[in-house]
């Protein structure tokens, strides 16, 4: 390959990822924690009740209870069932209000079977780290599809960086050269965290895009190739099909065990978790019994069968193994975005490489700032300064703003507002830490937030201990496996960020005086414009 084409090539890679490193950073690490939805979920909405299993016998008096109390519930309620998450079976319904807001309501047995209104969780953490996931903090109208563009970006990059990399691909694999050029140091572990993951990386951005904007890339195919006709071939292709109409005609409805059988009986090897029931006691409702499939055959585990609550007609049943090709590839993307597969073990690969990608966004902003750096100069450049400070407080900030909102979450449990409370302790770790690291040297401003990420991050299991009295000890003699993994990560994190922060504050002390990342020398204070580091550069 040219020489000229390679520089191309580079500054594309270059700009792309200045552009969108520290969007991804956040959306990588705060994903991370996604990977981990429901079990971020207990942690944060923990009761210390034993777990309880009820029968199909006892679903069923609970939907019978539901239709009593609450005939609104009957055009569309969702029965979740209690052998899929370990709690007693419980129906939810949602009633739209006029000004377009959703009004839900929770319905479970208590241990005598009476019926008892479930109080709505104030936990908000889980749903939280989704959300900065997909939109990287930005508004949530218009964050999503920023958050496409960006990842249409990122490919781009991924592109250019392989093929930079594939001329001393055999040389350069996988090597790391621990040398007192700290330059190629960043360069060598850039390199191989990016070669590792370049597989996962693609189908992540791949993903990003069709799930963020890719009904804007149908639009132009919808109203100047098929006449409007194409998001009605899209869906039946995808095996989505119209409910059914109420015919206003009462009619007795089969019991949750008898719907089950049947669903059952077509897709063998379905493991139910939910049904849901539209138009319960009409003559025309039917009932969705979702599930998985546990043959271990594909790597769409979701399956469904659509039956008549009247006589057990089949309506609609979809099993991913025989699906169509679009729907294969697009439910297939999806499992694979959110590791809806592959139990635990997956979700621990993905919690590792999405903090491995974040590594990779930070490093690559590092990379840039040292290569524009004076080397005989004590006054560096003024984009070179902003970058640091900015990629620091952005980065170490988000951090520290996560560690915060575990926080506040847990230390406002007991408040109404504590969804609030939790994204303000977010928002304002985040954006005080970037007005430290403008305020302060990068050195310093560096040093003072990760110092304070990892007391966020340490206190997390403190406060367990404290507020709910869950000491580790404790929940691992309880087998609260949540728990205990949540309190190891903090203390892990909370070691790692205190080591980068004296790692920083060593590099400010004995550092290169001409180079970017130098601060304090040997007691030879320097201005502030000159001073700039971080962990280990």
């Amino acid at each position: 390959m040219k020489t000229s084409t390679i520089k191309a090539f580079t500054k594309v890679h270059t700009w792309t990822g200045l552009a969108t490193g520290m969007a991804l950073f956040i959306a990588f690490y705060a994903g991370s924690m996604t990977v981990f939805y429901h079990e971020v979920s207990e942690w944060d909405d923990y009761h210390p009740e034993a777990q309880v299993y009820q029968d199909y016998g006892q679903a069923q008096r609970l939907v019978e209870q539901v239709l009593d109390a609450d005939p609104g519930a009957a055009n569309d309620f969702h029965l979740h069932l209690s052998e899929s998450h370990g709690h007693a079976h419980e129906i939810f319904w949602f009633n739209r209000l006029e000004d377009g807001t959703l009004e839900s309501f929770g319905y479970t047995l208590d241990d005598s079977e009476r019926l008892k209104v479930i109080e709505q969780s104030n936990s908000g953490l889980s749903g939280f780290l989704y959300q900065l996931h997909y939109n990287a903090g930005l508004p949530d109208s218009w964050g999503l599809y920023v958050l496409g563009i960006v990842a249409l970006i990122y490919g781009l990059a991924m592109v250019t960086g392989l093929l930079i990399f594939i001329p001393n691909f055999l040389k350069d694999l996988l090597i790391i050269r621990p040398t007192k050029n700290r330059k190629r140091f960043w360069l060598d572990t850039h390199n191989v965290v990016g070669v590792i993951s370049l597989p996962w990386h693609f189908m992540y951005a791949w993903s990003s895009v069709i799930l963020a904007i890719g009904i804007f890339l149908l639009a132009p195919f919808q109203f100047l190739v098929f006449e409007d006709n194409l998001a009605e071939m899209v869906t039946e292709d995808l095996g989505q099909v119209q409910p059914r109409q109420a015919l206003g005609e009462p009619a007795a409805m089969l019991g949750v065990e008898e719907l089950i059988a049947s669903a059952k009986a077509e897709l063998p090897g379905l493991i139910p978790s939910e049904i849901e029931y539209r138009h319960a006691g009409d003559a025309n409702g039917t009932a969705s019994i979702a599930g998985t499939l546990q043959d271990g055959n594909t790597l769409i585990a979701n399956a469904s069968v659509t039956v008549s609550t009247v006589d057990n007609e089949i309506v609609s049943i979809d099993d991913p193994r025989e699906a169509s090709p679009g729907a294969t590839m697009f439910f297939g993307l999806y499992a694979l975005h959110f590791v809806s597969f592959g139990g635990y073990t997956a979700k621990w690969v993905y919690f590792f490489l999405g903090l491995a990608g974040a590594y990779l966004f930070y490093s690559g902003n590092l990379l840039w700032v040292e290569s524009r750096r004076k080397r005989r100069q004590r006054e560096q450049r003024k984009d070179t300064i902003f970058l640091a400070k900015l990629n620091s407080g952005v980065c170490i900030g988000c951090m520290a703003g996560i560690s915060a909102a575990f926080l506040v979450s847990r230390l406002s449990m007991d408040l109404a507002n504590r969804p609030e409370l939790t994204e303000y302790a977010y928002y304002a770790v985040f954006f005080a830490a970037i007005a430290w690291c403008f305020i302060r040297s990068v050195a310093k401003g560096a040093r003072d937030v990760l110092y304070a990420c990892a007391a966020f991050t340490a206190a997390i299991p403190m406060v367990d201990a404290v507020i709910i009295d869950r000491p580790i000890w404790a929940s691992v003699i309880d087998q609260e496996w949540h728990m205990v993994s949540v309190s190891i990560l903090a203390l892990i994190g909370a070691f790692a960020f205190w080591r980068m922060g004296f790692g920083v504050h060593q590099r400010a002390l004995s550092g290169n005086p001409n180079s970017v990342w130098a601060g304090e020398m040997q007691g030879r204070t320097t201005t502030d414009s000159s001073v700039a580091v971080q962990a280990g550069t």
